[in-house]
This record gives structure tokens, C-alpha cells and sequence, in this order.
């Protein structure tokens, strides 16, 4: 049976064979792309130039990636950009019938020595006959170094690189080429470019996209990364297939993934060429799974040589990713693992059902029974999916990590009305592969609504109360490590809520669960960190990964994703761009899907009065404050009056808060952040500076950054009109040995006669070291005593650590 998308995709083939990106002329679903000569225009990347250009010195730089990742184009790109064409050599290694490269170059200056018999010699010519004036290195491009066979290959180049100070030389590739040296690996002095590095950002298929003529809506274009993980030679085939049919945006791009845009033939043909051709079949059969480890690939297959086998596919990712360097689990690239199923579904269905029954027993067999379920159903196995749903039904809704399916997901072969148990059994995999943001648990679903609510602090007592995880498996307790880590980045344990996500990982990893929504939560948490962190760089990293993991369209991940993305422009002082993107997930109805759920509303007041719009800022507060939590509506009534009246008194409304142990971690810093501007507008810098230095220090141990970015049209002033010795921490402690011994006390809510007691002083003489304290800390109570001490270093480590915690419990 034909392909419906047909699998020649010869133009496509070429474009990525060659290495270049250019446009296709045949696209999804037969539809011709317009051809035009702005279609052959790469973007530009030229992040990655300077990683080309022999970083540190270097005289060799390696770019191994997949077939299709634009190798070629971007090494082209920039020799262009460099100005190095003139002095450049190209050679392409699949077209040398002999190890001696150099004597067929494609293109090379007019004194390149072709001449020589051995690499000596070419070492010697090149020593001899580089022409001063060249203006810089001479820059050897070897492309095609997966197919050097011999050892002697890289020696050679290293030897010849090493030996020449002018000479660069950059190898192209799928993988290395073996290497011969007895240096151990990861000791290479080359600069190295790989896959990942390769790939597209979602910023840059965007960009991409506008550059070939498409107005994609965020989302889409969101989708096209997601389903291409950033791969060039995919974002060009489906951005070809778009041109064609603009308006059926989704349509195509469902069919790009259903059918992995028609290159299974590619994939078979040139990517797993040279493997013999029952291994090419053993690796289609394996794309029945998400994700593959040797026992399961020869359970599978009937190989014994999974672990080599896989091993050698994942060789710089030339075809298969390992998910972690711990994990036994690899997967493929999203695009030819759906193109190798579906041409096995096609061409072979019982074939195909017979591997989902396979896979479904080792699932089972392996504490996985939602995996185990999902091949059941798709191996249209009866009595099977009826025999997991009831020996495992309860498992499966408790605690059930699930990998997203690239297959169309398996739906009834025969009518559900008259088929109960059945209809049942399609039911309970139905809850556990729909996307809700709620886990399935009945006893987790108490603790999802109130984070949704924001309640963190119930979220957390009843998560400590419950023991209903005691004895699991690490695999069923993912979904409560989720719960946790969502409480802790909720209060503002940041370091906790790392900690819990990268268990997640792990477990997910371990589990070969690739995808799965407690992993995308995972991932969402990391995300959240960085950008409260300030860590912009690390934040899109782990958002771009997420949307690769979304190409499900997880409705709640989705919209979190979306807010993150708004709150990293407001740190780069784009609130309009920041207001335009929580607008929209509120007229979308998507901000209900947040956790908590009233973050959007919250998010579009404060960015209403960062850009002067009050009267707009007041009305949307009337209408949303009822829904927000006592605490986060009081900070945020506090702002806004004092964005209206900066002379109105906002202490008496957020002082009581100071003392609060449920109020988290963001808002115990902007409450003082608000308290410190009003104290400067009012006239009291040292109060403000004081403010200040407590809101940093309650800060610090978890590296929290985002409100001092969020509010800096508060800060900026407020730190303008402050005096040096208001702001500047004293070098050293300025109280003496007594006064440093009361201060230790003064956290710990004694009284005068208690610490006097403790200390074996009178009374009078502890009231005179605390009234001293307070004149030199510039403060007016023990707190801020006690937070100015922290601030400024005065107690020792040992001291801060227990009073602290004694004083946020109180």
C-alpha cells in the first residue's frame, strides 16, 4: 500500500543529503511548495559561529549531528560571514575513493598542494607554500566523516592540524570517525559542535517562518518546534507543506506527525543505509515504542545485540538519543520514528499488532501497566487490555507516568456500546493520557486544588500527612514528587522544588517514560526556577525543551508556558509584550489552568501599573481581587494605592503580613520591596535601605531574583535617592561583644527579663545594649534588628541559621 503522503521525497532527500536547506519542490501531502529564491535562504545562526572559529586556541572543530541538521549550510554560512571563502578548502569525504583527501577538493585556492602522496607530505607542502598574504587561517573543511573508515584518518588530521599554526580545520559529519589515538574519551583538545546545538530555538523557527512567508499564530509556530524538536531538514519540509495549505495550519501539521512527512524511505534508505537490512528492520519494528532499551529491544526483535546496536545509533545522536548518561532507555527523532511506524502499520498491520501484544506484556511484566494498557488497546487485544484494567486498574489511576504517544492514539475496533468491560478498559487509558493537569489520584485531587488555589501551605501539611505513598515503587511515586515540588516552588523553597523535579527526571528516565506529563511538570518547575532565579539563558532552555515535550498540547503545561514567557519579558523591560501575553491567555480562558489559577489576573495588574494604565489597573482588580488569596490581594491593593497615592500610609495594610507563616517566600520579599519605596518617598532612607537589605537577605539562600527585576521602576529610584552609608553594609560587626550577645536573643521573641536572665545581666543593662543596637542597625524593632544583623553579616552562621527558622515559624 502506497504512502499517503508518498515516500519519495526526492527533492527533500537531496536538500538533506547534501547538507544544505533549501526548499523542497514536493511537500506534505502532495501539494507542490511555491519555489521561489528566497525559499533557498537559510537563517542565519550566527550563535554558533564563534564556536566554528576554533575557540581557546584550538586548530580543530568537530560538528556531528543527524542527517538534515544543517551542517554544511551553517559551516557555509560562515565562512561567508567571516570573509573566509578565499582561503577556504572543501572536501567531500563520501566522494573520496582513497584516504588521500586532500588531492580532490571541491573548491580550494589556487596554491592548494594536491600533489602529495601521504599526509607528510602534505604537511611539508602546506609548511612551505601557505602564502603569507592569505590574511588569516586556512580553513579545511572535511565534510563527511561518517564515511572515513580507517583509523589512521583522524591521527593524520590532528597530526597535520597540530603541525601547521595556520591551519583550521573543521570536520563535518552524522558521527566521528574512529578514532585511533589511546587518548580517552572526552579528552579530545577539538571544539565540538553536536545535534542539539544545532537544532533550532522556538525563537528561531519563528523567525524562520516569518522569513519563508508564513504568519503562523504563536501557537502553531510553538507546535511546528515542538513536533520537529528545532531539526532543519523537518522545519523545511513542514514549512514548505504550510505554504501549500496556510489556512489548514493544524491539519498539516497532524499530518507531518502522523505520517513523519513521508520519510521512511529516507530514513531506511540513507540514514540506516549502510546497517544490513535485517537490522533496518529490527529498528522499524522497534518504532512501535516511544522509547527503546536493549531488553526491550530484543524482546522486540529477537536480537541479542540491543545494547551494541542501540549504542552505536546514538553515536553524536546520529539516529537515537540516550536520555540520560545513567539510563538504559534511547529514543528517536520524533519525525523518523513516526515515519518508520507508519510505514510499518501500512505495509505490515498484523506485523504491528503483534508488536504492540509484545510490548504490552514486557510493560506489564515491568511495573508499567499504563504503558502496558496503551499496547494492549492498539494491539486490538480484547481480553488483554479487559485483564490489565482489572488486575491493575487502581494502579494505573493512582500513580501512572505515561509516555506521549507520536502514534495516533488506539481507539475502539469494534462498537463500545454493546462491550462494557471493554469501553471500560478504553475509559481508564482515556484518564491517563488526556492531558489534565490533575493527577488522578482521589487522594492527590484535595492537595492539586488547593495549589490551584494557592494554598501552599495546606498543599504541604497534607502532603506530610499522607503516607498512602509508603512501600511504592520510585515510578509510582512520580506523581506525588510532582505535588511536592509544585508546593515547594509555590512557597519558595526553590532549592527543594529543584530537587524534586530532578527526581522526577530521573525516574521518568529510568522508566523510558519519554514525555510523560509528570516529566513535562518536571521540566515546567525548572523552568519556573530559572526564571525566578534571573537565569533568562537557563529558563528558555528548559521552556524550549518543554515545548518539545508538548507537542501534545497539554492544555495546563501549555498555558504555564505561556506565562513564563511573559514574566522573562517583564525582566527585560518589555511590559507591553508581557501584557499582550497574559491578555491573552486570559480572553483565551486559558489563566483558569495556571497553578494557582489567579496568577494571570494578579500578573496583568501589575504590569497595568508598570506601564501608567491605573484606571484600567483598578477596574480589572475590582472585578478579579475577590478570587485572589487575603495575602496577595492585600500586596497587591497595597501597590496599587501606592501607585496612585504615593503618600498614603501602605504599612498598616502589609506590616501584619511581616509575621505571617503562610505568606511565601515572593511575597515576604515584595512586601518589603513596596514598604522600602514608600519609606524613601516619605523621606526615610535609612528605614528604606534597611528594607531592602531584609528583603536581600531573605532572598539570597534561594537565589530569588524576580521581584527586585519585577519591580525595578520601584527599586531604581528608591536605590537612586538612598545615601551611601544608608545602602553600604559596615566592613565589620559595629556592635560590641555585649550588644552582639543580646542581638543573638532578640529573635526568639524573650522578653527584656528573659534575656537578661540567659545573658546574667540586669534589666536595665539589656534595655541599654538593645536601644544601642537599634541606633547603629538604623532600625526601629527587633526585627528589623535581626534582619539588619543578617544582612550585614554581624552573626555568625551558626547563630543565623536556628534563630531565623524560630523567627518564620512565629
Amino acid at each position: 500500500m502506497a504512502n499517503p503522503v508518498g515516500r519519495g521525497f526526492d527533492a527533500t532527500q537531496r536538500v538533506i543529503m547534501v547538507g544544505y536547506v533549501s526548499s523542497p519542490s514536493t511537500a506534505v501531502a502532495g501539494q507542490a511548495a511555491p519555489a521561489d529564491a528566497s525559499q533557498s535562504r537559510h537563517l542565519r545562526r550566527t550563535r554558533l559561529h564563534a564556536a566554528l572559529a576554533a575557540p581557546g586556541g584550538r586548530s580543530i572543530t568537530t560538528v556531528y549531528a543527524p542527517a538534515g541538521a544543517g551542517k554544511t549550510d551553517l559551516v557555509v554560512d560562515w565562512l561567508k560571514a567571516v570573509g573566509a571563502e578565499p582561503r577556504a578548502v572543501l572536501v567531500d569525504l563520501t566522494a573520496c575513493a582513497t584516504a588521500r583527501w586532500w588531492q580532490k577538493p571541491l573548491r580550494s585556492p589556487s596554491w592548494w598542494p594536491s600533489w602529495p602522496g601521504n599526509a607528510a607530505e602534505l604537511g611539508r607542502a602546506l609548511h612551505a607554500g601557505i602564502p603569507e598574504q592569505t590574511g588569516g587561517s586556512v580553513i579545511v573543511v572535511l565534510d563527511g566523516t561518517e564515511a572515513v573508515v580507517g583509523t589512521d584518518f583522524l591521527t593524520e588530521v590532528r597530526q597535520l592540524a597540530a603541525g601547521e599554526d595556520r591551519l583550521h580545520v573543521v570536520l563535518l559529519g552524522r558521527h566521528a570517525p574512529p578514532d585511533g589515538s589511546t587518548q580517552p574519551p572526552g579528552c579530545s583538545a577539538d571544539s565540538a559542535l553536536r545535534g542539539p546545538d544545532l537544532a533550532f530555538t522556538a525563537a528561531e523557527t519563528a523567525t524562520l517562518c516569518v522569513q519563508r512567508g508564513l504568519d503562523l499564530p504563536a501557537a502553531v509556530s510553538r507546535r511546528l518546534y515542538a513536533i520537529t524538536d528545532g531539526w532543519v531538514a523537518g522545519l523545511v519540509v513542514a514549512t514548505a507543506a504550510l505554504r501549500g495549505q496556510p489556512h489548514k495550519a493544524e491539519a498539516v501539521l497532524q499530518q507531518l506527525l502522523r505520517t513523519g512527512a513521508g520519510l521512511s524511505e529516507y530514513v531506511m534508505r540513507d540514514v540506516l543505509g549502510r546497517y544490513p537490512a535485517d537490522l533496518r528492520r529490527a529498528v522499524r519494528d522497534a518504532g512501535v515504542v516511544e522509547s527503546i532499551c536493549p531488553e526491550l529491544f530484543a524482546t522486540l526483535t529477537g536480537r541479542t545485540d540491543g545494547a551494541a546496536v542501540l549504542t552505536d545509533l546514538s553515536r553524536d545522536g546520529m539516529f537515537a538519543t540516550r536520555l540520560d548518561d545513567r539510563s538504559a532507555w534511547y529514543c528517536h527523532h520524533r519525525l523518523w520514528r513516526a515515519a518508520l511506524y507508519a510505514t510499518l502499520s501500512e505495509d505490515d498491520p498484523a506485523r504491528a499488532r503483534q508488536l504492540h501484544a509484545t510490548a504490552a506484556g514486557w510493560y506489564i511484566g515491568h511495573g508499567q501497566p499504563a504503558e502496558g494498557l496503551r499496547h494492549a488497546l492498539a494491539a486490538a487485544d480484547r481480553s488483554a487490555a479487559i485483564r490489565i484494567v482489572q488486575e491493575h486498574g487502581e494502579q494505573i489511576r493512582q500513580a501512572s507516568p505515561q509516555a506521549a504517544v507520536t502514534a495516533t492514539a488506539p481507539g475502539p475496533w469494534s462498537p463500545l456500546a454493546d462491550d462494557a468491560p471493554l469501553a471500560h478498559a478504553f475509559a481508564v487509558h482515556r484518564s491517563v493520557s488526556d492531558g489534565a493537569a490533575a493527577p488522578p489520584s482521589a487522594v492527590a485531587q484535595p492537595i492539586w486544588r488547593a495549589l490551584c488555589q494557592g494554598d501552599h501551605a495546606a498543599a504541604q501539611a497534607a502532603l506530610a500527612a499522607d503516607a498512602s505513598v509508603v512501600g511504592r515503587s520510585p515510578l509510582q511515586r512520580s506523581t506525588r514528587l510532582r505535588l511536592h515540588a509544585v508546593a515547594a516552588r509555590m512557597s519558595g523553597r526553590l532549592n527543594e522544588a529543584v530537587r524534586h523535579a530532578d527526581a522526577i527526571g530521573e525516574t521518568v528516565r529510568a522508566n523510558g517514560l519519554v514525555g510523560s506529563h509528570d516529566d513535562g511538570w518536571a521540566r515546567l518547575i525548572l523552568a519556573e526556577v530559572a526564571v525566578q532565579r534571573g537565569t533568562s539563558d537557563a529558563a528558555v532552555r528548559h521552556l524550549d525543551a518543554l515545548a518539545v515535550q508538548l507537542w501534545q498540547s497539554v492544555p495546563a503545561l501549555v498555558a504555564a508556558q505561556q506565562f513564563q514567557a511573559a514574566l522573562l519579558c517583564q525582566q527585560r523591560h518589555d511590559d507591553a509584550a508581557a501584557l499582550h501575553a497574559v491578555e491573552q491567555l486570559i480572553v483565551d480562558g486559558d489563566d483558569t489552568l495556571l497553578v494557582p489559577r489567579w496568577a494571570a489576573r494578579v500578573l496583568r495588574v501589575e504590569l497595568l501599573i508598570a506601564t501608567g494604565r491605573l484606571h484600567d489597573a483598578d477596574q480589572h482588580w475590582r472585578a478579579d481581587a475577590a478570587a485572589v488569596p487575603a495575602s496577595t490581594a492585600t500586596i497587591t491593593t497595597a501597590r496599587l494605592l501606592l501607585a496612585r497615592q504615593p503618600q498614603a500610609g501602605i504599612d498598616p495594610l502589609l506590616r501584619p503580613l511581616l509575621d505571617d507563616p503562610h505568606v511565601s517566600l515572593f511575597h515576604q520579599v515584595e512586601l518589603r520591596l513596596l514598604m522600602a519605596h514608600q519609606a524613601n518617598i516619605t523621606g526615610d532612607t535609612q528605614h528604606a535601605a534597611h528594607l531592602l537589605r531584609q528583603a536581600t537577605a531573605l532572598a539570597d539562600p534561594e537565589r530569588l531574583q524576580h521581584p527586585f527585576r519585577a519591580n525595578r521602576h520601584m527599586l531604581g529610584p528608591t536605590r537612586n535617592q538612598l545615601t551611601p552609608t544608608a545602602i553600604t553594609p559596615p566592613a565589620a560587626s559595629p556592635l560590641s561583644p555585649g550588644e552582639a550577645a543580646v542581638m543573638r536573643h532578640l529573635a526568639g521573641h524573650r522578653t527584656t527579663r528573659e534575656i537578661a536572665h540567659a545573658l546574667h545581666l540586669s534589666p536595665n543593662t539589656v534595655k541599654t545594649h538593645i536601644a544601642s543596637i537599634y541606633r547603629k542597625l538604623a532600625v526601629h524593632t527587633r526585627r528589623d534588628a535581626w534582619h539588619a544583623a543578617i544582612a550585614f553579616g554581624i552573626l555568625p552562621t551558626d547563630d543565623v541559621a536556628p534563630a531565623r527558622s524560630r523567627e518564620l515559624r512565629s
